[in-house]
């Protein structure tokens, strides 16, 4: 990682914890160390719909419910091939947990999100998620985002 794109990230890390933080986000903590900042609801709908392309569910205009579930879940299982472990982190009511052993490809995962993605939004919420994985790599423990409740 360059230095800009490190100096980059510190100054995002900054503001993130400035953002408000409560009920409805994910608390990412590094082994049981809360890493200052939280990821909202609207940061998991901004990296899943608009950076990986998850399909909404009003997209796909199919008036049988089984035919139109099926149809959802191909499609949504075929944008997400691409990124299991992030697909991990896709509801902000329930925990994720990543070993150790995981947080590499975590973070190749989120790189591939933000260099691949045309969503600025999408790229700075795949950010938070770097960030996290980039402290927990730093100190050899696992990343668990915990719903707050």
């Amino acid at each position: 990682m360059s230095t800009d794109q490190q100096v980059e990230l510190t100054k995002l890390e900054a503001e993130f914890t400035q953002e408000l933080q409560g009920e409805g986000s994910l608390a990412p903590k590094v082994g049981n160390t809360y890493v200052g900042f939280d990821i909202h609801a609207e940061d998991i709908e901004s990296i899943f719909f608009d950076g990986i392309g998850v399909p909404r569910w009003a997209s796909i205009e199919i008036e049988d419910l089984d035919e139109h579930n099926a149809a959802y879940m191909e499609r949504y299982n075929a944008a997400l091939a691409k990124f299991p472990l992030i697909g991990r982190a896709n509801d902000t009511m329930v925990k994720a947990n990543y070993s150790r052993a995981e947080i590499a490809g975590l973070l190749t995962e989120c790189n591939t999100l933000i260099e691949s993605s045309t969503d600025e939004k999408a790229a700075r919420a795949a950010k938070k998620l770097l960030i996290a994985a980039m402290k927990a790599q730093e100190s050899n423990a696992p990343l668990t985002l915990s719903p707050r409740m």
